[in-house]
C-alpha cells in the first residue's frame, strides 16, 4: 500500500499563516488566535487530518453560510461549578477555548467544573483544550458531536458522529498522560486522504450503497468538493470496526448532547448518507460539546499526583518489549515531544496546494508571509 505524500514545514510559520488567514477571512484577532493555536496543535501532534486539513472544514462552513464571523460565543447560563456557552455559529475553536478557560477557573475554586457548549462549528484537535488544563496542573476531558458520518453497530445508515475524545492529566518530570482519539474507525478526513492519495483505509469501514458489502476503498464513492483538499462527501455509509469504539462513541453523545441544554443530538443534525457535508444555512455543524476539568490539588498535594503519574509512565515504558520494538510509547507521547522540540511537522501534499490557493484567495501571498514571519524571529 502506498503511503500518502507529505512535505515538512515549520509549525510556527504555519501557525502564523493560520492567524493571518483567518483574520483575512473576517475574524477578530482573538478568534483568529484561537483557530491558529488549535489547528497548529493538530499539526504539532501529528494529526494529518486535524491540523492544516481541518481548516477546510471551517472554511467550508463559512462558504456554506453556516459559520458567522461576527458571532461571539456567549454565556447563556452558569452556576458556581458549571457554565453553558452558545457559539452563535462561531467556530468551536473559539467557543471551546473560552469555555475551557472558564472551567479551569471554576475548578480552581471548587475542585471540579463542567463547561458545556452548543451551536458552534468544528473545533479540530481536542488536545487543544485538555492541554490548557494540563498547563495548570489539572485534568480535563473534552468531546463534542458532529454531523452524522457513521452507522450504529450492525447498521448501514449514518446516524452517529465522528466524535473526538480527549483526556489529559498532568505529569511531573515525565510527559503528561494523554488519550486523544476519534471515536470512529474512519472519518471523512480519512476517506479523502485515502481517495486523494490513491491509498486504502486501514480496514473495511465503508458500505457499498448497492451491494451493502464492506470495503476499504473509498475512491468509487467519494464526492470531491472543488477547492478543498480534505473535504469530501461519500455515497457510502461508514461503520465501526470494533463494538467497543461504538460504545465509546455513544458515551461521547451522552456528554456532548444528552446532558447539554438546548443542544442538538447527532441524528438531528443535517446530513444524508450520500454526503457528510450537506448543510443548512445558519445551522452549525456541532450540536453540543462538553469539557470537564478537575483540579486534583483540592483532594491532596499536587506533588503526589505528579509522582504517581511519573511512576506510572516509568513502569509502562520499562515493560519488556516485543521483538522489533525499540521503545514503548505512551499515547500522545511522541506528539508532546514534537510540541516541546518544535520540530518540523508533516503536511499532506493534497492539503498544501488548496491551502496556498486559499491564502491567495484572501489577498495574501505565502512567500510574503514567510518573509514576514522570518522577520518576527529576529
Amino acid at each position: 500500500m502506498n503511503e500518502p505524500k507529505t512535505l515538512s514545514e515549520a509549525p510556527d510559520f504555519l501557525e502564523y499563516v493560520y492567524d493571518k488567514l483567518w483574520q483575512a477571512a473576517g475574524a477578530s484577532e482573538e478568534h483568529a488566535r484561537s483557530v491558529a493555536r488549535g489547528v497548529s496543535i493538530g499539526d504539532r501532534t501529528g494529526k494529518l487530518t486535524q491540523g492544516m486539513g481541518v481548516l477546510d472544514v471551517i472554511f467550508f462552513s463559512l462558504a456554506a453560510g453556516c459559520l458567522d464571523m461576527q458571532a461571539v460565543p456567549k454565556i447563556v447560563d452558569e452556576g458556581p461549578t458549571w457554565v453553558l456557552y452558545d457559539g452563535g455559529t462561531s467556530t468551536g475553536f473559539w467557543t471551546l477555548e473560552l469555555a475551557t478557560k472558564l472551567a479551569i477557573e471554576k475548578a480552581r475554586q471548587h475542585g471540579i467544573s463542567i463547561a458545556m457548549g452548543r451551536n458552534h462549528n468544528d473545533a479540530g484537535c481536542f488536545y487543544a483544550y485538555t492541554s490548557l488544563a494540563v498547563e495548570q496542573d489539572m485534568l480535563a476531558i473534552a468531546t463534542n458531536n458532529s454531523v452524522p458520518i457513521v452507522s450504529p453497530w450492525g447498521g448501514r445508515e449514518n446516524k452517529l458522529s465522528g466524535a473526538p475524545f480527549s483526556a489529559a492529566a498532568p505529569g511531573g518530570e515525565e510527559y503528561p498522560l494523554v488519550t486523544d482519539i476519534a471515536c470512529i474507525s474512519a472519518h471523512d478526513g480519512n476517506w479523502s486522504e485515502a481517495a486523494y492519495n490513491g491509498t486504502r483505509l486501514k480496514g473495511k469501514f465503508l458500505v457499498d450503497p448497492d451491494t451493502h458489502e464492506l470495503t476499504d476503498d473509498p475512491a468509487p464513492y467519494i464526492l470531491p468538493v472543488e477547492g478543498y483538499g480534505r473535504i469530501c462527501g461519500s455515497r457510502a455509509a461508514s461503520v465501526f470496526g470494533d463494538p467497543r469504539l461504538y460504545a465509546m462513541n455513544i458515551f461521547t453523545e451522552m456528554l456532548s448532547t444528552v446532558i447539554v441544554p438546548g443542544s442538538t443530538i447527532t441524528p438531528d443534525l443535517p446530513c444524508g448518507p450520500e454526503t457528510s457535508q450537506r448543510r443548512r444555512k445558519g445551522e452549525a455543524s456541532v450540536g453540543g460539546s462538553c469539557v470537564i476539568v478537575i483540579d486534583p490539588s483540592h483532594f491532596g498535594p499536587i506533588e503526589g499526583v505528579k509522582d504517581r503519574s511519573d511512576r506510572f509512565v516509568q513502569a509502562v515504558k520499562s515493560t519488556a518489549k516485543l521483538p522489533g520494538v525499540d521503545e514503548i510509547f505512551l499515547p500522545g507521547e511522541r506528539g508532546h515531544k514534537s510540541m516541546e522540540t518544535n520540530e518540523p511537522v508533516s503536511i499532506l501534499e493534497s492539503h498544501w496546494q488548496p491551502f496556498v490557493d486559499r491564502v491567495a484567495k484572501y489577498g495574501l501571498n505565502i512567500d510574503t508571509l514567510r518573509t514576514d514571519w522570518q522577520g518576527t524571529r529576529v
